[in-house]
Parts: C-alpha cells; structure tokens; sequence
C-alpha cells in the first residue's frame, strides 16, 4: 500500500504527517519554520529532510509520495526548485510542492466544496472556492503584503517606537514593552536589531500589542483594529467576487491570530457579521491536508487529469 507524507511548512513551525491509504495517521513530528519567505531553499532543505528521516525511518521510499505546502512556493520557479531538490533527498518516490494555504484550504474543503479560508499567522492570506471559480487574495510576502498578520503588526509596533523616540507620537507604554521583549535598552538599537531578526521575531511582537490593546493602550488598539479590517477586507473581497452562494458561506480561520483561541479570532468574527458568512468551528491541519493532496495528486495522475491551483 501507497504511504503519504504531507509537510506543512510555515513561517513560525513546520509539521509533517504520514499517513496510509486509508488516512490512518502513522507518524508525526513538528519543527522550525521552512517558509520561504525570509530563508533560502538549502534552509528549508535541511528542516524538510531531518523531520522526513524520523517520521520516515525504515520506511521504503518506493512507497511514499509527498506534498509539501510551503509558504513562499507560490512562484511557479521556486515550486520547481524546491520539487527538483526534495526528490533528490531520496525520500519519496513522487514530489509536488504547493503553498501551505493550498494544503490547509484541501484539509478544509477537500477538492470541489465552495467555502473560504482565511489564515493569519506570521503571515496571511485568504483562499476562497465558490460556483463561479476560485480566488486568493493576500498572500504577496512581508514587504508589500501580509496585512493583518503577526509580521505586520509586530512591524508596526516596532515603528510606533521609532515614531515615539522621534516626537511624531505621544510616549505609550507599548515603547517599554516593545524595547523588553526585543530586548534592547533604546529604540535606535532596533534598527540594528530588526535587519537580522527572523520573520517569526518579529510576529512575535504581536502577542505584547494584542494584550496591551486589550487593556486599552491607544496606539496597540490602533494597530490591532487595523489589522482586523484588513483580515475582514480579505473575506469580503472573496465573498463578493466570488458569489452568489446558494448558501452563506463557510468560513475557515486559521492560524496563531485568529483560530478560536487567537487573540483576534472574536474581534474578527464580530467585524465580519455583515457579510452573512458561517464561522467553521473545527480544527484544520496543513499537514493532512498536504497528505490528502498527494493522494489527489497519485489519483490524477493514474487518471491522466490535472489539478487545480488558486491563481
């Protein structure tokens, strides 16, 4: 029997599954992120290839196919790189690569159910499915996109200091608590700190602004409302290009921000209440989705037929 290894590998943490024919879990192991956004192929590589080795030990490789879902593998020529250079670890017989949002929208949705995912991590990105076609939106990167992401907001709360140091804005307390948890002692020594940080330091960031937004810090509220219509702006796009809908439409949140025990996930959810939408209130997993689409992918291609991809 055919095994599946399916990778989900985003910005702050990497999961691979294994699974049989029949979606009967065999392994799991989670580590560090293998997104490509901040770090090079090699990098992801050495991750992709040492989380494989231990799920997969004494395994035939003749009987693995793999999908992995990395985010930053939207461009057609790093997905082909990225692909070349798996099958050459030698650890499965087949290799196809998708974005991690593909993988996590088939965990959800499966081949042909109309719906939307929206994701809010250390990045973001929207994905929707509906009788008219599919559609993503978001999803450009951290330099001109990722808005609503923990990337962005944490990038915001790094220039909000910057603006405070300057007088451009009123002192905040977000000044102190952005300086400890970077731990610098003044906003100049930021700028030395944020050309090497990680994408995932700097997300990181947004746990502090959300928790002082709770508490009533205007410019951390400033920062989260943003980020909240931004992530509401997304599905909405997607509704309205996407209908009509015989029915509201399923909505998926995914992601450290913005699943049910995110920090925004309430927020998001009463933002969104005009647009008429369903709220899916179960789990979603990248990496058994990634499992299923190297199934698919198997399928399709004993069946000479294609699948799709968001454009």
């Amino acid at each position: 029997m055919d095994l599946f290894l399916g990778i989900d590998g985003g910005g702050t943490r990497t999961r691979v599954v294994l699974m049989d024919g029949h979606e009967v879990e065999l392994g799991r192991m989670e580590g560090t992120s293998t997104g490509l956004d901040r770090s090079s192929v090699n990098d992801s590589l050495e991750e992709i290839e040492m989380l494989c080795d231990k799920v997969l030990e004494g395994i035939e490789f003749s009987k693995v196919n793999l999908c992995a879902g990395i985010a930053g593998a939207g461009d057609a020529a790093i997905k082909k790189s990225l692909e070349t250079a798996i099958q050459e670890l030698g650890i499965a017989k087949s290799v196809s690569v998708r974005t991690d949002a593909e993988v996590t929208f088939m965990d959800a949705f499966g081949l042909d159910e109309p719906g939307i995912l929206l994701i809010a991590g250390t990045g973001s990105t929207a994905l929707g499915r509906g009788f008219n076609g599919s559609k993503r939106v978001g999803g450009w990167g951290s330099i001109i996109g990722d808005e609503g992401s923990g990337y962005r907001i944490g990038l915001e709360s790094l220039r909000s200091v910057i603006k405070t140091q300057d007088g451009r804005m009123s002192s905040t307390s977000l000044l102190n608590e952005v300086l400890g948890a970077v731990g610098v002692a003044a906003p100049r020594d930021l700028v030395t700190w944020v050309s090497s940080a990680e994408k995932s330091e700097v997300a990181a960031l947004a746990n502090s602004v959300c928790r002082l937004a709770n508490e009533g810090e205007k410019t951390s509220s400033f920062i989260v409302g943003k980020a909240i219509d931004d992530l509401a702006a997304h599905v909405k796009t997607l509704v309205e290009h996407l209908g009509p809908w015989t029915s509201s439409p399923q909505i998926v949140l995914h992601g450290g921000l913005i699943d049910s025990s995110g920090p925004l996930h309430h927020d998001l959810i009463s933002s969104m209440k005009q647009l008429d939408c369903v709220i899916f209130e179960g789990k979603v997993d990248g990496a058994r989705g990634a499992c299923r689409m190297a199934a698919c992918i198997q399928d399709a291609e004993q069946n000479r037929s294609s699948l799709g991809v968001f454009p």
